[in-house]
């Protein structure tokens, strides 16, 4: 039975407000600006978050309104500027350049990725000892270049809180954020404080517009956004004095900004089926796109497992004369799932005799083992360079390691369980599915649902039908990129025999569900980081 509710055209009163104290605008994105909202303060003990939670920035969760677009000046009333001038300015800077992560699909065809760019824009900002090259490929400090499909903004996240347990100062460099843009940018777990941000993007913006005022002083020309934002992470890092860098890819890895960079470890954590359009039709192609990070004698550890896609890895890593970490060969793990939440893992590393590690990982899922397999091997491989993380480091990391949107619970009222996840193509979805056939204890679940148009739509939907009761389909409005809620509803598998309602507004969608499943139910939201970061502040404000 599918419902097509007057909700998706008239928001409840806790909706409107809530879209009012968090500042969830559509038109801001429309028009270049960012969506920003109040900052959440939970915290671990190393503060490491894949892609975490505003820090404390000094604002009250109520009155987070310096994210809303600024008046317009008013030449008849001069005012003085402020701090939070100069922090929308730079935030204009950025969001007004070309944005992949809001592309239509045809559009984002049409964008022609390259790393000259990015190489130059690097040498200009005095990075250039970062870059990597044939006959210099060592870089100044430990980086640590992480690419996949799935798992390798948890994988950045569990390596980088290693090395910061080791006593190394670490910068982590992650995409997309869920609320503030300063999330991207980390050291030692604290996320770049927004001064500091707009310090930063003034030194970057006069480099762009002195470097060619003919080609650079246009939004649509020079450097792109994840260009610019993939340098500012650097210049942070430089200025912070981290001892070793994690980057995450953004999107592929042969042509990604974060390739210029010469790595001491190259990471591919899986091969799945998304971006298509830009990275290929099958595992294969796409494997090849992601084994674009591996560098000459640069060591690779592999967490791939389809065949045809590890024997890319695989020759590709021969071809550059690289040592490979693949898991299943060289290194193993066996999970055990906690009684609450979490799993005690043991990771087996290569060699003779073998490293043997024991240690509990706080995130849900089998495949959160696996990537914190990835991640002991990743700092067992960088230890054999001369920077060793001993064992403690590895479980003072993980213990204190949270990742927001990853599968993230909230106990709600009523005995109610929230989980939100960005998972949005086929494999993070089955993980998500897997977790919820373990834990649902019969109990009733209803999923919210909204994605993007170049995500799989069909088979996502028909493995979440086959562990919910009902469905509510939804969408996202801070990118140009959602997907119509009522054409979502024909991709419905056809023996679907539980209730669809179609509900645009996600927060009403989420007050619906939430009737649903009360009390004692499970509700479910997935399919998007754009819709993760449109209700996670919503759900958050009601747990307990």
């Amino acid at each position: 039975m599918v419902v097509s509710s007057d909700k998706q055209r008239q928001s409840h009163l806790s909706g409107q407000l809530y879209r009012l104290i968090f500042g969830r605008l559509a038109g801001p994105f429309w028009h270049g600006k960012p969506l920003l909202f109040a900052n959440g303060a939970c915290k671990s003990e190393l503060n490491h978050q894949s892609i975490c939670e505003g820090q404390s920035f000094g604002f009250s969760p109520f009155c987070a309104f310096s994210g809303l677009p600024a008046p317009l000046n008013d030449s008849t009333s001069p005012r003085q500027t402020t701090p939070d001038d100069a922090y929308e300015k730079a935030l204009t800077f950025l969001y007004e350049r070309i944005n992949y992560e809001k592309m239509t699909v045809s559009n984002a065809n049409r964008y022609r990725f390259r790393l000259q760019r990015m190489s130059e824009l690097l040498q200009q900002l005095g990075l250039g000892r970062y870059l990597y090259s044939s006959s210099s490929s060592t870089p100044p400090v430990p980086l640590i270049h992480i690419a996949g499909t799935k798992g390798k903004g948890s994988v950045a996240a569990m390596v980088a809180a290693m090395l910061t347990a080791s006593g190394l100062r670490t910068g982590l460099y992650t995409s997309p954020h869920l609320h503030r843009l300063e999330e991207r940018f980390r050291v030692d777990g604290e996320a770049c404080p927004p001064e500091t941000l707009s310090s930063l993007v003034q030194d970057l913006r006069q480099v762009v517009l002195h470097s060619s005022a003919s080609d650079s002083s246009s939004p649509t020309d020079g450097p792109s956004f994840f260009e610019l934002t993939t340098a500012l992470a650097l210049l942070h890092f430089e200025r912070s004095a981290c001892q070793a860098i994690v980057l995450e890819v953004g999107l592929g890895g042969r042509l990604d900004s974060t390739n210029v960079c010469a790595p001491s470890i190259s990471v591919v954590t899986s091969i799945g089926l998304d971006h298509q359009h830009v990275l290929g039709n099958d595992l294969a192609q796409i494997a090849a796109e992601k084994a674009g990070i591996i560098k000459n004698g640069v060591p690779v550890v592999s967490g791939v497992v389809d065949a045809a896609a590890q024997k890319v890895i695989e020759s590709t890593a021969d071809e550059h004369r690289c040592t490979l970490w693949q898991l299943g060969r060289d290194f193993q793990f066996q999970d055990s799932e906690d009684s609450f939440w979490g799993s005690r893992l043991v990771y087996t590393g290569p060699g003779a005799p073998a490293k043997r590690t024991e240690t509990f990982v706080p995130l849900e899922g089998t495949h959160q083992c696996r990537n914190a397999a990835i991640a002991i091997a990743t700092v067992e491989a960088l230890g054999r360079q001369g920077i060793p993380v001993t064992d403690a480091a590895v479980d003072e990391g993980l213990a204190g390691l949270t990742c927001p949107g990853r599968i993230e619970p909230f106990s709600l009222a009523n005995g109610v369980m929230a989980v939100v996840d960005v998972a949005h193509n086929e494999d993070s979805v089955a993980a998500l599915c897997d977790c919820l056939r373990n834990r649902r204890a019969n109990r009733k679940i209803a999923v919210v649902f909204g994605t993007s148009v170049d995500k799989s739509a069909e088979v996502m939907l028909g493995q979440l039908t086959a562990v919910s009761n009902d469905i509510v389909l939804t969408r996202f409005h801070g990118n140009p990129r959602f997907v119509e809620p009522r054409e979502l509803v024909p991709v419905l598998p056809s023996g679907w025999s539980g209730t669809t309602e179609v509900i645009a507004d996600p927060i009403v969608a989420c007050e619906q569900a939430l009737a649903l499943v009360s009390p004692g139910g499970i509700l479910v939201v997935c399919g998007s980081f754009f819709l993760a970061a449109e209700t996670r502040q919503w759900i958050k404000a009601r747990s307990q």
